[in-house]
């Protein structure tokens, strides 16, 4: 007689991250997804739920099913849009929302995967609108993963770097910041982008952190006593820098015989009009050549980290998706 298969609940999965991991999840185990609005595809079980409310805002029933039926719980779940209009919905979601879920956790005894954000060891100075948003965002995100660590049940932290747009994805993923980079740079930004060449910025294929974060679900499972802790999902040394992107922009509209823009880049003015907007999030994203590399820990779990080959090849890859013309 088979065993059944084991059962992943999982939030957030309509979002950057849950729409990739949903198919990589549902291919090896059944997965109840805990929704707020949009039912995605491909999901055992939806539930509709609220990261806002005690319970999930799920009934009684529901509630008392939920914790029987679950076998481990990935949290991707979380507010990452910049500058609300209130700060403080941050840590109403990412905080107290995994305050609720790792109640959830708790009853049930299962272990869980939090997905955190590299953001939470990047020092955001300024106090422009696009600075403080950053900083709310990157403390919800801290504060959450001290929640989580206060569990008694098994914890696997994840802080994923930016991310490429998985390769089989569909449409522009214009919200994402290094999408929203590249066909900005594309269009040609007035004046360039208020950036200087040699920064950089650590953005990982979707893939890589998909893979990972299966691999960590299924060590959970297992009990594994490695799984538990800090786990930095990263490009780590294969970083790029904001003349890689400069450059993967100027060899696609070259070859696709438009204008360069002149120039692409430009040297940060010492004050600037705006307090926020793509120019300002680049020069908050983006970190100087002094500020060493993020940890990396793909060897743990996957058989190699990124190489610079690959992210170059990812980078050409997604800006060719973000062209503002059919490429």
């Amino acid at each position: 007689m088979t065993s059944p298969r084991p059962t992943v609940v999982l939030t957030g999965s309509t979002g950057v991250i849950g729409t990739s991991l949903l198919p990589a999840l549902t291919s090896r185990y059944d997965v109840t997804a805990l929704v707020h609005r949009r039912r995605p595809p491909g999901a055992t079980v939806c539930l509709r739920a609220d990261l806002t409310q005690e319970g999930l805002g799920l009934d009684h029933r529901q509630y008392h099913d939920l914790v029987a039926a679950v076998d481990v719980i990935v949290h991707c779940a979380a507010l990452t849009a910049f500058a609300p209009s209130d700060l403080t919905a941050f840590d109403d979601i990412n905080a107290e929302g995994t305050r609720r879920i790792m109640q959830l956790a708790s009853d049930a005894q299962v272990p869980v995967v939090l997905l955190s954000s590299a953001a939470v060891a990047v020092e955001v100075t300024g106090d422009d609108l696009a600075a403080r948003s950053m900083r709310a965002y990157s403390r919800s995100k801290r504060r959450a993963e001290d929640l989580a660590a206060q569990s008694r049940q098994p914890v696997a932290i994840v802080r994923p770097a930016l991310l490429f747009a998985g390769r089989h994805a569909t449409g522009a993923p214009r919200h994402q910041f290094p999408h929203a980079l590249f066909e900005l740079l594309l269009r040609g930004r007035r004046g360039g982008l208020p950036i200087n060449p040699d920064h950089w910025c650590d953005i990982l294929p979707m893939e890589m952190l998909v893979a990972y974060v299966s691999a960590l679900v299924d060590a959970q499972l297992h009990g594994d006593a490695t799984a538990p802790g800090i786990h930095w999902v990263t490009a780590g040394p294969a970083r790029l820098t904001a003349a890689d992107v400069a450059q993967a922009c100027t060899d696609l509209l070259r070859e696709a015989g438009r204008p360069v823009p002149t120039p692409l880049l430009s040297p940060p003015a010492a004050r600037h009009r705006r307090t926020h907007g793509m120019g300002r999030m680049a020069q908050l994203g983006f970190q100087p050549p002094t500020q060493p590399p993020l940890p990396c820990d793909l060897r743990r779990l996957l058989p190699a980290q990124l190489t610079r080959t690959a992210a170059l090849e990812a980078l050409t890859h997604n800006v060719r998706r973000c062209a503002p013309w059919d490429a």
